[in-house]
């Protein structure tokens, strides 16, 4: 068996539904048993520990792979940033941060849009709703970039964390963005009922009501309002 074939069976590993222990156990069995390793297969690790949340030790294979003279890249870097952002520690977005400025420091780094959603990520997870905005708008302005519904949404999600009352009028104008931008030409943008679902948690805790709650009355006025055509719940919700 080659790298290719161990880095197959480390991501089948990955998706096998297999706890924590008995996944990254089975996945190190592997690599002592190939001796080495090159970018493949630090990048399907990598995977593995970002499905975990296991912020230290992600950072500990980047530490790794340049002790192996092997040059950790943006896919890695990423990686890391979402095992940090699925991490419980509080030192987690602080860490990520750290990650991304390494990042943008270096000029052997061409960060990309997946870069960019792993970072908002952690402030997403975290309800940081401050610095998720801040991040789509460094993405708005980037010659380079181009947001899409995710990079949206996960904003969107960022306020509805937040808890905070402004919740639904901010996540009203991020939805009206993303159609402004759809009707300029970005079709990456259009929402969805992803997009709606989470437009909807914002204006309910904006009122400090449930969903469940709502009757359809509620429910037909709201979709209206937002100009859904869709529930974007299930029939419980």
């Amino acid at each position: 068996p080659d790298s290719i074939s161990y880095g197959s069976t480390i991501k089948a590993i990955a998706n096998s539904g297999k706890s924590q222990p008995v996944a990254v156990s089975r996945a190190e069995s592997l690599v002592n048993k190939l001796g080495t390793g090159n970018e493949i297969i630090f990048t399907h690790r990598l995977r593995l520990l970002s499905k975990f949340g296991m912020g230290n030790e992600a950072e500990q294979l980047l530490q790794q792979m340049e002790k192996q003279n092997l040059n950790p890249g943006v896919i890695h870097y990423t990686a890391a940033m979402n095992a940090w952002a699925k991490s419980t520690s509080d030192v987690a977005t602080v860490r990520a941060e750290l990650l991304f400025k390494s990042m943008e420091a270096s000029p052997s780094f061409d960060i990309d849009r997946a870069a960019y959603h792993s970072l908002m990520l952690n402030y997403s997870a975290r309800g940081d709703s401050k610095k998720a905005r801040l991040l789509l708008q460094r993405m708005l302005e980037s010659p380079s970039l181009k947001p899409n519904r995710n990079s949206f949404t996960m904003v969107i999600d960022s306020y509805a964390r937040s808890g905070s009352k402004y919740a639904g009028r901010k996540s009203e104008e991020l939805l009206d963005q993303m159609r402004e931008l759809h009707a300029a030409g970005n079709h990456e943008v259009e929402p969805d009922s992803i997009t709606y679902a989470s437009v909807i948690r914002c204006k309910q805790i904006s009122n400090n009501e449930k969903i469940h709650e709502m009757t359809n009355f509620d429910k037909i006025q709201l979709m209206r309002e937002l100009q859904i055509e869709e529930w974007p719940f299930g029939l419980n919700e």
